[in-house]
């Protein structure tokens, strides 16, 4: 019998080019890299200098903002990633998501942290333009972290409450049912049983050792 079938060429992979991609878009990262950390401290320093305009009080209220807005919704948002009705892919979403939401403090924390040039740059502006914004930033950072942790605990004590309420009105449903059923069983039960009539009173006087 003759075969007409051919067989197929074996598609071989090109490891040659996946290297050379893998090694291009590492580089075009570390330099992606480098640029920001050169250009985003002066960048947010300016950009906070601009807001704030060497106020002392306004220092104040935009650090108290920033600080506590953009620590307690990253936060919030992370945190439904615990929950079991959330897929994976979708927790990598939120976690992503809460990490893009705190980029304000992220930029603040680098400024502070970091030894570059960039980052003193950032700092000598801050410390002229904004000097109260780093330190109330920091403390509103801590406080909104002590609002969601308490959040979290009075939410898991209500959810808790809720259900040992929800459990005893279930139990107590459950008894006045069963209460129910047995009244009904007892009152069926003594409808089914014969009627028994007492003796009339001329019934005993005229028993059968009786005579006329």
């Amino acid at each position: 019998m003759t075969e007409n079938t051919q067989a197929q060429p074996v598609k071989k992979t090109n490891w040659v080019a996946r290297i050379i991609f893998g090694v291009v878009a590492l580089v075009i990262l570390v330099l992606a890299y480098f640029i920001l950390a050169a250009f985003l401290p002066v960048w947010w320093a300016t950009t906070i200098g601009n807001q704030v305009q060497g106020d002392l009080a306004a220092g104040v209220w935009v650090g108290m903002f920033y600080g506590f807005v953009f620590t307690l919704l990253p936060l919030m948002v992370a945190w439904q990633a615990t929950r079991k009705q959330v897929s994976w892919p979708w927790k990598i979403v939120l976690i992503l998501l809460g990490m893009a939401l705190a980029t304000p403090n992220l930029l603040t924390a680098a400024i502070l942290i970091s030894n570059s040039e960039s980052a003193h740059n950032g700092q000598r502006i801050l410390g002229t333009e904004a000097t109260w914004f780093p330190i109330w930033t920091q403390i509103s950072a801590v406080a909104a972290v002590v609002a969601f942790v308490a959040g979290v605990v009075l939410w898991k004590i209500w959810r808790h409450r809720g259900q040992k309420v929800k459990a005893f009105k279930k139990a107590e449903a459950e008894r006045a049912l069963a209460a129910k059923n047995a009244e009904r069983d007892a009152r069926s039960s003594s409808a089914g049983k014969p009627e028994t009539r007492p003796a009339s009173s001329d019934e005993n006087a005229d028993g059968p050792g009786k005579r006329h």
